[in-house]
């Protein structure tokens, strides 16, 4: 496994323990919901990222602007 593709399975790992610290429950029910980020969905987040994690696994490299996302997310959810 490449370096590049630790760091990316580490930002899926970070996205979810973030979504599990700062989920919001609810009122009433037992359901929860994650805060977005500046108007994006965590979930939209979390679909890029778990994408360019495939990508990589089938052998396609990402671009520099691909990475420059993956680093902001990261200092974001860190």
């Amino acid at each position: 496994m490449e370096e590049f593709q630790k760091k990316i399975k580490h930002l899926t790992h970070t996205m979810i323990v973030w979504a599990e610290n700062n989920k919001i429950k609810k009122a009433a029910d037992h359901d929860y919901s994650i805060p977005s980020r500046n108007g994006v969905e965590w979930k939209d987040d979390f679909e890029y990222v778990t994408k360019l994690d495939s990508m990589m696994s089938d052998g396609v490299y990402i671009n520099k602007d691909e990475m420059k996302t993956c680093n902001m997310l990261y200092r974001y959810y860190k």
